[in-house]
């Protein structure tokens, strides 16, 4: 297609629908975001600005690494929190079915393919992204392609086999992680599925684009030129590379059926009470041409991306991250640093005051150890050292501060400042509600995750293996529960409320073993499955002892019926002596008996007190004949 024939394509009017929107929602997000997004990258770096500057006569360039320590802290107890166990995702098969099997091998066989295709790479960096600019952003990619095995053939003719590779086609559904600043969305809207569109702008190889073209997944035309993106704080290239650069902007949501198909005139207007929205994905390269324009290829019509906040805004679709939490305490420490270094300067280098009208014509002064100077006159009259003082001490207690604010604001404990600054970090009882309230922050940021990205992402990539390799993957209904387990944090602290706890319970009863399991459980040992089994096989009876157990059940059971047959027998004497207890003689019996039903009451309690536990007649006879006795005492 040459470049004159494309100007009256029939995707040139759904070309401008989608650009005009797109650019409307990349300046609304540029405006209120960019720069701060590149400030918060900048000090997650490392990286000194001109803009960054607090004051107009700072020369010092120094950034403190308090954020950039928050946002790995935070980030590495998220990974930890999720990928710590060996699985991070489950599934929840039908209450009514009755096989459960079918939902253990989907789940098995997802979460080995997932692993396979990086995706646990691919979030954790989304939520890097989350916790630098406050949205993490996924999209879910489907992709064919060749797998290299080896595999061994006979040799014809003989009794060996020659080994060879082989490709074998694969479906590959992985994760792709997008910067907010390649992202635009409807600002109207607060989540993906309910905006317009969405649409992912991206630089990309050349060949890439002219592969797609030879592959049949873009429409074969003219790229046209390079057109810079505005991605805010980037790497500079050269403008020699522009020409293996492609701008993309690939668009999905709603668009006009009528401009999808082509078949409308360049003068017809869109209207929304008229034209009829279908979900579509339009590629557009360079602003020119229209790659790609189709409905939405996916069986549910669901758009390829998932998002979280990793701080909750109310109606907004960009979250509060990290960063931005950490910002203001972040600035004054900056502040506070670069004036002490700049002050340092000054009172650390010798400075000299001069009488320029007694120094040498032509000399040039400066001071270094062993240089003879040069005066007309006395030197004590002509030089003058100029000392401005020592730097205050009160500047390190001041950042100690700062850096506690900077934890006060993202909830980091890697940022809790000294034991110097605030003697409450150095105590037990302190160290633990510092550590509960960063806790309960990570888990709040946790549940956000799951919910809003985990969740809907492990759905969106078995619904592509259903509809794309439905051979290994059939048709299922199941819903997906994620694995999130405690982070290094959480795990040290309940670990030491365990250990406590350990103390003071009896050695080798239940509770003792229970407890000495979950520490285990709750550890990174690398065989912590083979403590955990041999824990287990401890609490599991001893055979032999079971087997004597049973015995001295037996004989206590023996020992009981004999003495219910004795104490049925003294109750009917006892009984026959209360009819003559006017008799003296009669009243010493009963006196002797009443001893004798005391002995044996003694000897049932100490074999109730043995057998309470498996003989459930003991509760008959104390409820039973016990009472009865009582009876015949008291009478």
């Amino acid at each position: 297609m040459e470049e004159k024939d494309y100007l009256d394509s029939p995707h040139s009017q759904l070309r401008e629908w989608v650009l005009d929107r797109v650019d409307q929602w990349e300046d609304h997000r540029n405006t209120n975001y960019m720069s701060k997004w590149d400030e918060y990258y900048r000090l997650w770096r490392g990286i000194w600005a001109h803009d960054d500057k607090t004051r107009q006569s700072e020369k010092s360039k120094l950034i403190s690494p308090a954020t950039s320590q928050a946002i790995e802290a935070t980030v590495a107890e998220l990974e930890e929190a999720i990928f710590g166990g060996n699985r991070w995702f489950d599934l929840e098969d039908d209450i009514l079915d009755q096989n459960k099997q079918d939902a253990e091998y989907i789940r098995n066989l997802l979460h080995e393919d997932l692993t396979k295709d990086g995706v646990k790479d691919a979030i954790a960096e989304c939520l890097l992204n989350g916790a630098i600019y406050g949205t993490g952003i996924g999209k879910i990619l489907v992709q064919d392609k060749m797998e290299m095995v080896a595999i061994e053939e006979p040799v014809p003719g003989t009794m060996t086999t020659n080994t060879r590779t082989q490709e074998i086609p694969y479906t590959c559904v992985k994760v792709e992680s997008v910067s907010p600043k390649e992202f635009v969305i409807d600002p109207t809207a607060t989540t993906i599925d309910e905006a317009l569109g969405v649409a992912h702008i991206v630089i990309k190889p050349r060949y890439m684009i002219t592969k797609g073209m030879k592959d049949g997944i873009y429409n074969d035309m003219p790229l046209g030129s390079y057109d810079k993106a505005d991605f805010g704080f980037d790497e500079e290239f050269n403008e020699s590379d522009e020409d293996d650069k492609v701008k993309i902007v690939e668009y999905w949501g709603l668009v006009p059926k009528r401009f999808l198909s082509g078949n409308s005139s360049s003068v017809e207007q869109f209207d929304y009470n008229d034209d009829e929205l279908v979900e579509a994905v339009v590629t557009i390269a360079n602003d020119d041409c229209v790659l790609r324009a189709a409905e939405n290829p996916y069986m549910l019509n669901d758009r390829p991306f998932v998002a979280y906040q990793n701080d909750r805004v109310p109606s907004k679709f960009w979250g509060r991250g990290v960063a931005e939490k950490g910002y203001n305490p972040q600035k004054a420490l900056d502040a506070e640093l670069r004036a002490r270094i700049d002050a340092l300067a000054l009172t650390t280098h010798p400075m000299m005051g001069l009488d320029a009208t007694r120094l040498p014509r032509g000399t040039k002064f400066d001071v270094r150890p062993g240089k003879t100077i040069l005066t007309n006159g006395d030197p004590k009259s002509v030089l003058m050292p100029l000392n401005f003082g020592s730097l205050s001490q009160s500047t390190f207690t001041e950042a100690a501060e700062l850096e506690r604010m900077v934890q006060m604001g993202t909830g980091a404990m890697d940022t809790a400042n000294s034991n110097f600054s605030n003697p409450r970090n150095g105590t037990a009882s302190g160290m633990s509600m510092l550590q509960a309230a960063s806790i309960k922050r990570q888990k709040r940021t946790l549940m956000n995750f799951q919910d809003s990205f985990l969740i809907p992402m492990v759905n969106k990539a078995l619904n592509r293996r259903i509809q794309f390799d439905n051979e290994r993957y059939p048709a299922v209904d199941f819903k997906f529960k994620p694995y999130s387990s405690l982070g290094i944090m959480a795990k040290e602290l309940e670990t030491t409320q365990m250990v406590q706890l350990l103390s003071m319970t009896p050695q080798g009863s239940p509770a003792f073993f229970v407890i000495l399991m979950s520490i285990f459980e709750n550890s990174s040992l690398s065989n912590r499955t083979q403590l955990v089994a041999a824990i287990n096989q401890m609490m599991q009876p001893n055979p032999e002892e079971q087997q004597i157990k049973q015995i001295e059940m037996q004989k206590s059971m023996l020992e009981l019926e004999e003495l219910k047959a004795e104490i049925n027998k003294m109750y009917a004497e006892a009984q026959k002596l209360q009819v003559d207890a006017g008799d003296k003689t009669s009243n010493e019996a009963l006196a002797k008996k009443q001893l004798e039903l005391a002995e044996k009451m003694v000897k049932i309690k100490g074999i109730q007190s043995e057998t309470a536990r498996n003989v459930p007649e003991v509760e008959h006879l104390n409820s039973e004949t016990v009472l009865n006795l009582a009876k015949a005492m008291n009478g």
